[in-house]
């Protein structure tokens, strides 16, 4: 397999973000390539434009970019920091471990681990914590309070949450009394320092399609503030930035193809219908012209605007199942409609396939069950 279908398979598989954030970083380090500004007004993303932040005030996404700033990273760390600044949850957590970054960035682990200790110094302290006994400890250090006493029990912090002070005098082998003030400076700590902001968390991350219809057809366009860029003619690696320019076109041609072809087999659900057609992921490689594992990675990772929100192309497929071929969801959705019905008589799984059959959605008494089961598991 050459570099560039290696490159070309990658950038299939990554989500919007992940997308995002490799080209910054692909940007940061090979001035021969160059990221384009979006083409819808207004819609403005700190890894597409890390010059021209812009974040709502007060939000923790907007504290947090403002921190990043103050910390002179070089190109490459600040793409680094603004991957991991797009993964903090609500609470400031980090929402994915630094290998999961590593692989999206496709650089080493460690080199994002470097990055994270940065971030780790971020006020308010604790922000960027991976566990909460992570959380505390960073604070317990901003404070100057993580000594021996400290760092023992926040190395058992399920015994402090017993409240257990003489298990864990036990387990760290250090006396009551400094097991009791260490736990009294634990729980003045805020395990969730990212609450204290309001506003959205992160910044929008743009869709890869726009799904519309344009007369009485339903079109599958590229969404205007999707992730694109170009080759320059600065000096750098203008083979790699010209693979990378030709794997974004691929995944976009591909992503077209496929959201097209949903576009005109689900036209009657994107109206507003109450059901999906049926569509395979086999169908959909025979239509799009692609091999089934490739529409898989574009089912995945790809997400189209459309009038019932924005949805992973995943969202527009349905199997089909039983005799006449009818889709899987519509099957579903009449099943747990009649099992409401029912209430507490609960009619056996024959009756309920017989009844179904009636209806032209025949499938066997074994499906009927199978379904019933995952219905109940939903519940």
């Amino acid at each position: 397999m050459t570099q560039g279908l290696r490159q070309a398979i990658g950038i299939l598989a990554l989500p919007g973000a992940d997308l995002a954030a490799r080209l910054a970083l692909e940007a940061a380090g090979n001035p021969a390539l160059r990221l384009l500004p979006p083409e819808l007004p207004g819609w403005r993303r700190p890894l597409a434009d890390p010059d021209g932040i812009s974040a709502p005030q007060g939000s923790l996404i907007g504290h947090v970019l403002g921190q990043i700033g103050l910390l002179r990273l070089d190109a490459r760390g600040g793409a680094l920091a603004l991957a991991l600044a797009e993964r903090l949850e609500p609470t400031g957590w980090l929402g994915a471990s630094t290998a999961e970054v590593a692989r999206a960035c496709g650089v080493p682990e460690a080199e994002v681990e470097a990055v994270l200790v940065q971030l780790q110094r971020c006020e308010p302290s604790g922000i960027f914590a991976r566990s909460l006994a992570e959380c505390l400890r960073l604070q317990a250090a901003a404070r100057d309070q993580l000594d021996e006493a400290v760092a023992g029990v926040l190395n058992h912090l399920p015994l402090l949450g017993t409240g257990d002070l003489a298990a864990l005098s036990r387990a760290t082998g250090l006396p009551g009394d400094r097991i009791a003030r260490a736990a009294r400076i634990i729980r003045g700590l805020d395990p969730k320092p990212g609450l204290a902001f309001d506003g959205p968390v992160l910044p929008p991350v743009p869709p890869d399609l726009r799904i519309t219809r344009q007369g009485a057809a339903w079109q599958a366009q590229p969404h205007p503030a999707a992730p694109r860029a170009e080759l320059t003619e600065r000096p750098g690696d203008p083979r790699a930035a010209r693979m990378l320019v030709e794997a974004l076109r691929h995944r976009r041609d591909l992503a077209l193809r496929i959201g097209a072809v949903l576009a005109d087999r689900q036209a009657d659900y994107l109206a507003g219908g109450p059901y999906l057609a049926a569509v395979t992921t086999q169908e959909l490689a025979g239509l799009a012209g692609a091999h089934v594992a490739t529409v898989n990675r574009i089912l995945r990772a790809i997400t189209a605007e459309t009038p019932r929100g924005t949805l992973p192309l995943r969202a527009l497929t349905s199997a089909r199942a039983g005799r006449d071929a009818a889709p899987v969801q519509r099957i579903k959705a009449r099943l747990a409609q009649m099992l409401a019905e029912a209430g507490a008589r609960r009619p056996s799984d024959a009756a309920l396939a017989a009844r179904l059959e009636r209806e032209g959605l025949a499938i066997s008494r074994r499906t009927v069950a199978k379904y019933r089961h995952e219905l109940a598991g939903r519940d």
